[in-house]
């Protein structure tokens, strides 16, 4: 039984979305005095006509906070928060409290809490567990962070609005856990779409499979719900999906924070990443569009993507973990100018295999008369100030001490592959994907564009980038080929092989495929493959601004390629490609269509105009 309603306290309310209109309206049926706002005001009209005694609109936050004695605020998203909270804050003085039920981080709320108390004010967070329906019926769940009297002194209000509450601890905590709750809910309701989409792509009955899941252990309300709405591809918003996957990104960023890996969670919020393209206003139930069987392909091009450096933003720390494994060994290294030279180790090697860095740095140190890698390990003669250096940089990616994982006695294979081991485990803890990626995966999915990834990395480095950076939903291993891995010998690019072996797993000839590039090793195994068409790539984080230029016109020159093939065309910006992907695929499509594959293609000025960065062609 909720608490009779105090006759001297005023409570206000800031956001009155989908969750916050019924949690007010159950206030005011229970005769609390509520002083409203919201960014539209529609919204706080309907309430006074509804509640005229009860009822005061604001016409700004801070006049909320300044008429109320406690404020609820239920805004939908971090940048909503942000918009608001400085108008909120300038209405506290000494007193006032302040209940934010939003799902922020756990660092947001901390940040908010310092500013309330700052001004004399209480603070507490109180986000929900629940959607619009339970908000409406008073069934939400409040996981509740921050001092205990606050949390004392509102709880009959939190018992009109929900069925429980809870307080974790200082503020922080309560955030915490709810983005620990709206993990495993996203993942729950992850695991049903493919479900879904499995019994659909095996012609079984979608309705029987949600019988058997309600009868067994699996039985959940949730199920129930959404179930239905992914079988008849109803979505009316309960929760919105742009919304939830927010709430996987927060979780993901937590997990990063405390160490905790979440390889499902983040294949998850790929997932929910790629349904927000279309269905982000949608309900979270959406995220079944992401992973039904795709539409059958009617795109006769296909796009072949190398991944560090073009799909992945992965090329820096990659090189970054082989330059400190070979910088002792460097010709001219020191402990004093060691750091200032591995932006050039960088853009020299980019796209190089470790086993022709390690060869070209034999090379070097033969040609100034040094002894060899090799005799430099077994002879214990490294320079001990610029290996403390090395060891400094190695710990920033979680790496040991370089002497004790050097082979001794010396061993190239366990050298190189000593390297390939540490890189996979420092990209396990820090891949991401270049900017504007996934969103034109999804547009080109979208468009019935085949793609896959053809890249010279080993496996399993590329298939843990692909899962630390939230691309697993849309390659999966059979869309992943290395020439490093794939092959016995290995075929490095330039050699065509892999690119070969990709366009083949897409049913595409050669040259009806795109390659994505940014090394020139790169575009000279496209060329050599004859790729269609050969797009230059040169936003990842590895290539300076004031590099892009020089970097676009190698990438141009074709100097790795039998025929001295360049890149038809160098993109600054992802999104960029899909221009050039429709007016490749009409050329395709044409009559006698297929991509030159040896000459370059020109680009009219009605598609160039699409481009929205700086190009090159």
């Amino acid at each position: 039984m909720a608490a009779a309603a105090s006759t001297s306290t005023t409570f206000g309310f800031i956001g009155l979305g989908i969750m916050g209109q019924g949690m007010v309206n159950n206030l005011l049926k229970e005769g609390r005095a509520m002083v409203v706002w919201n960014r539209s005001a529609g919204k706080c009209q309907e309430l006074l006509e509804a509640y005229p005694a009860l009822v005061t609109v604001a016409s700004t936050p801070t006049e909320v906070v300044a008429k109320a004695d406690i404020t609820f605020s239920m805004l939908s998203t971090l940048e909503a928060s942000e918009a608001v909270f400085g108008e909120v804050v300038a209405g506290v003085t000494e007193g006032k409290a302040i209940i934010d039920c939003a799902t922020l981080t756990p660092e947001r709320m901390q940040e908010q809490e310092a500013q309330i108390k700052a001004k004399g004010g209480r603070f507490l967070e109180a986000p929900v567990s629940g959607s619009k329906g339970p908000a409406a019926t008073g069934q939400l769940i409040f996981l509740c962070g921050g001092e205990d009297a606050l949390f004392s002194l509102v709880r009959p209000e939190l018992d009109i609005m929900g069925k429980a509450s809870f307080n974790f601890g200082p503020v922080g905590a309560g955030s915490r856990m709810k983005l620990v709750v709206n993990m495993i809910m996203g993942n729950m309701l992850t695991s049903l779409a493919e479900g879904m989409a499995l019994a659909e792509a095996s012609s079984l009955s979608q309705s029987q499979l949600l019988e058997v899941l309600d009868l067994g252990v699996m039985s959940n309300m949730m199920f129930r719900l959404k179930g239905p709405n992914m079988m008849n591809r109803a979505y009316g918003p309960q929760f919105p999906l742009k919304h939830a996957q927010k709430d996987m990104r927060f979780a993901l960023a937590l997990g990063d924070a405390v160490g905790q890996a979440l390889p499902v969670s983040a294949a998850a919020n790929a997932a929910f990443l790629h349904a927000r393209e279309g269905h982000g206003d949608d309900d979270f139930g959406a995220v079944y569009e992401a992973v039904r069987p795709p539409p059958s392909s009617t795109a006769q091009a296909a796009v072949l993507f190398d991944f560090d450096g073009t799909l992945g933003d992965t090329e820096a720390p990659a090189m970054d973990v082989a330059f400190w494994y070979l910088a002792p060994f460097l010709v001219g290294a020191t402990a004093a100018n060691v750091a200032s030279l591995r932006g050039d180790f960088v853009r020299e090697n980019a796209g190089k295999a470790i086993e022709f860095m390690l060869e070209a740095c034999n090379a070097e140190r033969a040609k100034a008369g040094l002894p060899s890698v090799a005799e430099v390990v077994d002879a214990g003669s490294l320079d001990a100030d610029l290996v403390a250096v090395v060891d400094s940089a190695r710990s920033a990616y979680g790496l040991p001490p370089l002497v004790g994982v050097l082979p001794k006695p010396y061993d190239a294979e366990a050298h190189l592959s000593t390297c390939k081991v540490e890189t996979v485990s420092a990209l396990g803890t820090c891949a991401t994907s270049c900017p504007g990626v996934i969103p034109a995966l999804c547009a080109l999915r979208s468009r019935g564009v085949r793609y896959a990834i053809a890249t010279t990395s080993p496996k399993p480095r590329v298939p843990t980038c692909v899962d630390k950076a939230g691309l697993r939903a849309f390659f999966p291993d059979s869309k992943i080929h290395s020439g490093e891995s794939d092959f016995d010998p290995p075929r490095f690019k330039p050699m065509p092989d892999v690119y070969l072996r990709a366009a083949q797993g897409e049913d595409r000839e050669p040259g009806a495929c795109v390659a994505v590039e940014d090394s020139a090793s790169g575009v000279g195994s496209a060329a050599n493959a004859g790729i269609g068409l050969i797009v230059g790539y040169v936003g990842a984080s590895h290539i300076p601004a004031e590099k892009k230029a020089d970097h676009a016109r190698m990438l141009q020159l074709g100097t790795r390629s039998e025929n001295k093939r360049g890149a038809d065309i160098v993109i600054s910006q992802f999104e960029d490609l899909l221009p050039l992907v429709d007016h490749f695929n009409h050329l395709v499509e044409s009559p006698g269509g297929g991509g030159p594959g040896a000459s370059k293609i020109q680009f009219p000025a009605e598609v160039l105009g699409k481009l929205s960065g700086v190009y090159w062609c």
